[in-house]
């Protein structure tokens, strides 16, 4: 019995003898062993089933929850998203006013404000950052929180335009892709303040957005 199955010798040793009432029992152990054999088969498939589905839905749930987090706190594409707390209405140290007139920027929109929804983009706040600039202040940094509260993804190249006493300054771009009801932060800057760039002390300060052409 040296080739014999290990289950069916072991069968065949528990029973003792290999024919009761003139019937070989043989068969019958063979045939118990292959069932054995099969639940076996069964229950390990089973169990691969049941790991896999565990996995996939614990996937699932990571995934989704990272999307949410994505969604809320940037909805995003590109470097233009900051981790920063939300940013609604007009936040400066001094006083700013919005300018209607855009210059001759490439705009292929109109000028927008807060509130203003320029190509699916709603703009809903403005955080600007002041340095001294020779013997005044000057504002170099401008944080501008944009809203897509479209069902679409938008693909579009916000600009920000700075104007003193009326007369443009600068702007810059930020070719930007947004979720639909994802938020960006737009940062703008402006390095010409940082190379002393003489401005008067009594100068108003105004701004826009508009979108510029995509290059």
């Amino acid at each position: 019995m040296s080739d014999i199955d290990p289950l069916i010798k072991r069968e065949m040793n528990w029973m003792a003898l290999g024919v009761l009432e003139n019937r070989d029992l043989a068969p019958i152990i063979i045939a118990r062993v292959r069932r054995q054999r099969i639940r076996r088969a069964l229950l390990s498939v089973l169990a691969v089933i049941a790991i896999g589905g565990v996995s996939v839905l614990g996937y699932e749930i990571f995934r989704d929850d990272n999307q949410a987090v994505i969604v809320t706190e940037g909805g995003v594409t590109g470097d233009n998203s900051l981790t920063a707390p939300e940013i609604i209405g007009v936040q400066s140290d001094y006083p700013v006013t919005w300018e209607q007139s855009i210059g001759d920027f490439g705009a292929i929109s109109s000028a927008g404000g807060i509130g203003d929804t320029l190509g699916g983009l709603t703009a809903v706040g403005l955080k600007i950052s002041w340095e001294r600039c020779g013997k005044i202040q000057c504002p170099v940094t401008w944080i501008l929180s944009i809203e897509n509260r479209t069902k679409d993804l938008i693909s579009t190249s916000p600009s920000l335009a700075i104007f003193t006493q009326h007369t443009p300054l600068v702007s810059d771009s930020r070719p930007t892709t947004v979720l639909p009801g994802g938020k960006a932060l737009l940062v703008f800057s402006f390095p010409e303040f940082q190379d002393n760039l003489k401005v008067s002390p009594s100068a108003s300060w105004q701004w826009n957005w508009y979108l510029a052409q995509l290059r």
